[in-house]
């Protein structure tokens, strides 16, 4: 027999029906309970109790709820873990029900569709993301509906998922919607499980898909809409899901933008996580990175700008100027620089608070954060007015300080509001005549109360009456037993305690009845205005919306001179040929160093004479951060940043490549020798002349015969056909063969000084190849056993015989000592020339004889 269950409980169970792949809130009173399955996951997952209920004849059901006050820590603990919840409300007023209270699902809150700030991070975006494919073109939409972000991509030919894959590397979406199949779903499914783990994938369909195209229509503006039928499908799928989850107009989302790739320097997801350019690879956090040395932004906005500058710099050297521009003047004129780093950090983050606006669950403290935001603005303005460079100039001409929405919450809004919006008390005096009026009768109450116990005294005789209140029996006159004999015929006895009565009177009735009253209103009434004054604001959402983007830009911009001026970045040209510069220095390695001094290198890149440049030397002397360092440099260049050299000229390169270091891929059971290839293959795939390739110890996962053969094979590959900026760091010092046949190939190496059996590795590039690899002194200086490191030697001795090896008792580095010498006196001499020695104080001279002596100390390996 079939159970029969309660009305409630037949409710609930007909919307779980609707909603079979989300946990079902479902709000009872001061709770939002969870039955069945659903409340066996959530208690688990939660750690609360499960419970159980009685849901119909002879019928009990698993339960567990959460109060609703704190309902977003725990909706934050399942999204986290990859649930989706659906938030079951009490739509009808249960005075005005006829039977059961109507309930209804009025949100589902997805990893992709949070916007509680417990859930978002100050300065990264949290992007839903949507693929669609069709007649072999995939295409991408993505949005992040806290701050109003849409965007769109198409990728067509062979690679497209793999260009699709570094796309996503770079979103990071919590959330991926898969609408169409997908031809290389299972390739999709390993990138994500290893790169972007915490993503949740959903598949939906929409048979007519004319819906999505009116849907798309109905939100975007007709010069907005993609020419791609693929992209146009994406971008309605993403706004139909958007609208069956958040369940509002979404009218913050206004604006559909293509990420065009031809306009930004292209960074595939190895290189994006070789480089550790905004994610670093041990925990995916900040810490370690370009952007925590450049991040100087005091808004949320800017930080999340900034990292988007990072992971897409730019190409055309007219935009790269311009920022630059803008930058060198806010170092050049440090009081401005101060007042708007005051300024900004005034500035909430206003770009979601509008959106919460928007969607109706802001409250009064987003308000006056709103009001504190906009209120600095003409103070920004003001210090943007005087700058001549056009993105500053720019900034102040379109910047609007919104002094009207300032002015209207300023004379509606508290200064101190509470969180709740539903309990008044977050209204001004003088903003409204009727609660002003409501109000006065309220206080107004207590007095009369006061007079009305005074005169009831009076006339009873009973000294000890007192008039009271509570919220379950209302307004009584409550009088001791020992009193009761005093007790007028008009009372009315309505509550009997352990030591007195309680009574009521038709006067204090009527009374109560005016003044509850009254309290209700002026909720009521708050919160009405308060939705009026939340509709006034949302009216200029897309004005606010575009303050935000000038603040965020003006933010970054502050951001990048700050780290220049911080840290004594120059300013590096822009060219059109080659890379040239002169004692650069590995950004984010630099500011680690904090007992020594980081050690400079030039480094030459051109068509001409120098593509390709072989880099050998030992493990651990430098040549993977001289490298890397040279990669960010670019990078940096083309984000339109001051860099650390002591000067520069960069052309911007349309991508850079990186194979760095070594790691399995144990989820898809890739070994690294098989990560390696896959890498570099697709470096060769996608690499044109005008990149910048940067490879690591290629080879090195196999034999030596083998690693060397395809060493040579890549390097020689590059040179005649790809024809890209190449530096190639290897062991195999055979590949330095490859300078004596080819104008173009130069071999570097590091500089090394050898002391008996001790080995000082001085971080110099120099040119000229490396012959051996010193791996027996590094194994020393990690310390293995001294017999181990004997035998070692023994071993190697005996190898170089058996193979007819000629090894030179000293290094290329070392024989080239003179020249390394001379390099390292010509640094000192240049230094010592820029002196202008007449200016400097006693102090400041013993002070700078004592920094030459110890760079001199530590590049002939004294230190």
């Amino acid at each position: 027999m079939a159970p029969s269950y309660t009305p409630m409980m037949e409710q609930y169970r007909e919307i779980k029906k609707q909603h079979p792949n989300e946990l079902l809130f479902f709000r009872l009173g001061d709770f939002y309970e969870m039955f069945f399955e659903d409340a066996e996951v959530a208690s688990r997952e939660l750690e609360i109790t499960l419970t159980s209920r009685e849901a119909g004849l002879n019928v009990r059901v698993p339960m567990c709820g959460v109060p609703y006050h704190a309902v977003d820590n725990y909706i934050a603990r399942l999204i986290n873990k990859g649930f989706k919840i659906a938030i079951c409300e009490q739509v009808e007023d249960p005075k005005q029900a006829k039977g059961i209270v109507r309930r209804e699902v009025i949100k589902i809150v997805t990893p992709g569709t949070v916007l509680s700030e417990t859930l978002l991070t100050d300065k990264g975006n949290n992007f839903l993301a949507v693929l669609y494919e069709e007649d072999a073109t995939l295409s991408l939409a993505a949005a992040d509906i806290s701050t109003g972000e849409c965007l769109w991509e198409v990728f067509t030919g062979a690679y497209r998922l793999a260009t699709v894959c570094d796309y996503l590397f770079r979103l990071m979406p919590s959330e991926l919607i898969i609408t169409s199949r997908i031809e290389e779903l299972s390739n999709l499914n390993d990138f994500i499980a290893q790169r972007i783990p915490h993503c949740v994938q959903t598949t939906i369909r929409v048979d007519d898909l004319n819906i999505l195209a009116q849907l798309l229509r109905q939100h975007f503006g007709a010069d907005e809409l993609p020419a791609s039928h693929s992209a146009e499908m994406a971008s309605g799928y993403l706004l139909y899901y958007l609208h069956q989850t958040v369940k509002n107009d979404l009218s913050h989302i206004n604006r559909l933008s293509q990420f065009n790739a031809n306009e930004h320097l292209i960074i595939d997801a190895s290189t994006l996580r070789n480089l550790e350019i905004t994610r670093n690879m041990h925990d995916g956090g900040k810490k370690g990175t370009l952007l925590s040395v450049l991040d100087f932004t005091k808004t949320a906005m800017g930080g999340r700008l900034l990292k988007k500058w990072l992971e897409a710099p730019l190409l055309n050297p007219l935009h790269i100027d311009n920022r630059q521009s803008a930058i060198g003047e806010l170092l050049d004129k440090p009081s401005i620089r101060h007042e708007l780093q005051e300024a900004l950090g005034e500035i909430y983050d206003f770009e979601r608070i509008v959106t919460r606006i928007e969607i109706g669950s802001a409250n009064a403290r987003d308000l006056i954060s709103l009001k504190a935001s906009l209120s600095v603005l003409p103070q920004i303005k003001r210090c943007t007015q005087v700058t001549e460079t056009k993105l500053l100039s720019g900034i102040s001409q379109t910047l609007q300080t919104h002094t009207d929405i300032v002015t209207l919450i300023e004379n509606a809004i508290v200064d101190n509001p509470p969180l709740s919006v539903r309990e008044g008390a977050m209204i001004k005096p003088g903003y409204d005549l009727e609660l002003d009026e409501l109000r006065t009768m309220a206080r107004n109450s207590k007095e009369w109360v006061q007079n009305l116990e005074t005169q009831e005294r009076e006339k009873t005789g009973i000294r000890s009456l007192k008039v009271g209140y509570n919220k379950v029996f209302g307004y009584y006159i409550e009088v001791t037993h020992a009193n009761s004999g005093s007790v007028p015929p008009t009372y009315i006895r309505k509550q009997t305690l352990a030591n007195a009565e309680r009574y009521i009177t038709p006067e204090l009735k009527e009374f109560e009845t005016k003044i509850l009253g009254a309290q209700e209103k002026i909720v009521n009434l708050e919160y009405h205005l308060f939705t009026q004054i939340k509709d006034r604001v949302k009216a200029h959402i897309k004005e606010i919306q575009q303050t935000a983007r000038s603040v965020a830009e003006l933010d970054s911009i502050y951001s990048l001179a700050e780290a220049a001026g911080r840290y004594g970045y120059v300013k590096p040209q822009i060219n059109t040929r080659e890379i040239v510069i002169k004692d650069g220095r590995h950004p984010v390695v630099e500011r680690l160093l904090l007992q020594e001094m980081f050690v400079p290198n030039d480094t030459v890149l051109n068509h001409k004479d120098n593509e390709v440049l072989i880099i050998t030397g030992p493990n651990m002397a430098g040549k993977s951060t001289y490298m890397r360092q040279v990669a960010l440099l670019v990078l940096m260049a083309q984000i339109g940043s001051f860099i650390p050299a002591r000067e520069a000229s960069i052309c911007p390169v349309d991508r850079i490549f990186t194979r760095v270091g070594a790691s399995d891929d144990l989820a898809t059971g890739q070994s690294t020798f098989m990560v390696e290839m896959n890498e570099v293959a697709q470096i060769i795939k996608h690499a044109t002349t005008k990149s910048l390739i940067i490879l690591d110890e290629i080879g090195r996962g196999t034999s030596t015969f083998d690693g060397m053969s395809i060493a040579r094979a890549v390097v020689e590959h590059i040179k005649d056909r790809i024809k890209a900026m190449t530096l190639f760091a290897t062991h195999y010092h055979e590949l330095t063969e490859l300078a004596e046949n080819s104008p173009v190939v130069k071999n570097y190496s590091v500089a090394v000084k050898e002391r008996g059996n001790e080995v000082v590795f001085l971080r110099r590039i120099i040119p000229g190849g490396a012959d051996k690899s010193y791996g027996i002194h590094v194994a020393q200086l990690a310390g293995l056993p001294k017999k181990i490191i004997e035998r070692a030697h023994e071993l190697l001795s005996e190898l170089e015989e058996q193979h007819g090896v000629n090894r030179l008792d000293s290094p290329a580095p070392i024989a080239a000592a003179t020249g390394t010498q001379s390099l390292f006196q010509s640094t000192l001499a240049e230094d010592l020339l820029a002196l202008d020695i007449m200016t400097l104080t006693p102090l400041e001279a013993l002070n700078l004889l004592y920094k030459l002596q110890n760079q001199a100390k530590q590049e002939v390996g004294q230190l």
